[in-house]
């Protein structure tokens, strides 16, 4: 996953000079894991997906550090977030309340869409984690 230094810039502005995308564990190493947050970067619009829209990379966060969660044209919030720009089409999404871990889904792929949460009527619906697919 490929970024710009702007963009590697306002990612380290607010994370202590810790992101170095060389560094980024994989979609596979993000299975399973807790993160704190995602980072979410709009990569513009000169590769556009299908849909008409730009592509956006996910990043996420824990104290580990951090992972590619891939790239997708669109995220869904089913749980109340909190978004914070970063800079220039960069943005961080926090939970809302710390109650309820996020969790990458065990079968995590990149697919257009990326999911926060699922609707509570989903059979794999897990009321004591936020899933993340």
């Amino acid at each position: 996953m490929k970024f710009t230094k702007n963009e590697i810039k306002s990612i380290n502005e607010y994370e202590r000079n810790e992101f170095n995308p060389e560094l980024l564990g994989s979609i596979k190493d993000a299975r399973g894991k807790k993160l704190d947050y995602i980072i979410v970067v709009s990569h513009g619009r000169r590769d556009m997906h299908d849909s008409g829209y730009p592509y956006i990379k996910i990043l996420g966060r824990n104290e580990a550090g951090f992972f590619n969660l891939g790239w997708h044209d669109h995220f869904l919030c089913q749980v109340p977030v909190n978004i914070d720009s970063l800079g220039k089409n960069v943005y961080r999404v926090m939970p809302w309340s710390s109650k309820t871990p996020w969790v990458v889904s065990h079968s995590f792929i990149s697919v257009s869409t990326f999911e926060i949460g699922k609707p509570s009527y989903y059979p794999t619906h897990d009321p004591n984690v936020v899933e993340l697919s």
